[in-house]
């Protein structure tokens, strides 16, 4: 992807969202330095204070570190970001060219922790909440499809999150959900299948209703882990981007 000038929108805001996609695309590796402010600025048309803002807020990511006199350099997100990331890839979705590899790592973590959640649910959910389990789970198979599924399901793994009873699972979920369901485009398809193959999750909560943790756990891996083996393989055969050299400052 290019960087361009920027038209409307709020310009630290674009700045940031062109530098993530490009940060996220590996187009720098890490150590590497960005370019200068100076040039930055005259790449995207703005003034070097609205370029500094949009670099305050990679920093805050853990995508770069802001050397004093030294440039921007550019950190490995693996071992300096967090969940965040993942909120801040959503909504910037179409500033990422080639978004499967966060979604796939998205995915994945979705697999884990939901297996985990439904077996603590099993565990800790009283019976008050099974009835809207199973109303969940009728509301989705009887859901015409399209974007209205995301919202659907949502509100279905929000109620085995509340039986769960996990605080840190759930801010965890609060940023998976955005990451995943960033692209509608991408992600209703594939959602659609994944219901329909999976009785629209109704092994999950008839486990969690019996008190079946092991059972409910197993239910949720079958159900969630299909989609992350599937982008899994599109991630590892989509094609490498081109790196920059690197920049002084």
């Amino acid at each position: 992807m290019t960087l361009r000038a920027i038209e409307n929108r709020s310009l630290a805001d674009e700045v940031f969202g062109q530098l993530l996609g490009e940060l996220i695309g590996e187009r720098w590796a890490p150590g590497d330095r960005l370019p200068a402010e100076r040039v930055l600025s005259a790449t995207f048309g703005v003034n070097r204070h609205v370029v500094r803002e949009a670099l305050g807020r990679l920093e805050q990511l853990g995508l770069v570190r802001i050397v004093q006199g030294g440039g921007t350099q550019v950190l490995d997100p693996r071992r300096s970001a967090g969940l965040d990331l993942l909120a801040a890839l959503a909504e910037h979705a179409a500033a990422v060219e080639a978004p499967l590899g966060p979604l796939r790592a998205a995915l994945e973590m979705r697999a884990g922790i939901g297996s985990d959640v439904a077996r603590l649910c099993a565990q800790r959910a009283g019976p008050e909440l099974h009835p809207a389990l199973q109303t969940a789970c009728d509301d989705l198979a009887a859901s015409p499809g399209g974007v209205v599924v995301l919202a659907l399901d949502e509100r279905f793994w929000r109620l085995v999150l509340e039986g769960a009873d996990n605080f840190a699972y759930e801010l965890a979920f609060n940023s998976l959900i955005r990451g995943v369901h960033a692209l509608p485009r991408v992600s209703v398809p594939w959602l659609e299948h994944e219901l329909a193959a999976g009785r629209y999750r109704r092994p999950i909560a008839d486990a969690i209703t019996a008190g079946d943790p092991d059972g409910a756990a197993q239910a949720a891996r079958q159900a969630l882990a299909p989609a992350a083996e599937a982008f899994t393989v599109l991630a590892s055969a989509a094609p490498s981007p081109p790196r920059e050299q690197e920049s002084g400052p």
